[in-house]
């Protein structure tokens, strides 16, 4: 096992993490952002 395969391997699962974090992120704002917007309707 030399340093480019161990770096290879570093990249590969941050590059997993952040679309992982990325796609939770937009799913989950866009409920918050749903709600909000529904509870701004009820309101008035």
């Amino acid at each position: 096992m030399n340093w480019e395969l161990i770096w290879q391997i570093v990249l590969i699962a941050v590059l997993a993490m952040f679309a992982v974090l990325s796609v939770a992120v937009t799913i989950l704002g866009a409920l918050d952002i749903r709600r909000l917007l529904a509870s701004l309707g009820e309101d008035e």
